[in-house]
């Protein structure tokens, strides 16, 4: 498994525990992708949460 099918695993971790309402083990998984992404950040942080080129913007 590579690092970046890890990643994606984990974004859709983070959706599913966003829609139970789980927002602390979302955040804790956020933590998780930065660290395995370092300094190189496939998306940039101050665009909304995508997954799968979909973006989701809070209105």
């Amino acid at each position: 498994m590579s690092s970046h099918d890890r990643i994606e695993d984990i974004e859709q971790l983070i959706y599913m525990a966003y829609q139970e309402g789980n927002y602390q083990e979302a955040k804790a998984l956020e933590a998780k992708i930065k660290k395995l992404k370092g300094n190189s950040h496939l998306y940039d942080d101050n665009e909304p949460y995508s997954i799968e080129g979909k973006v989701f913007i809070d209105e």
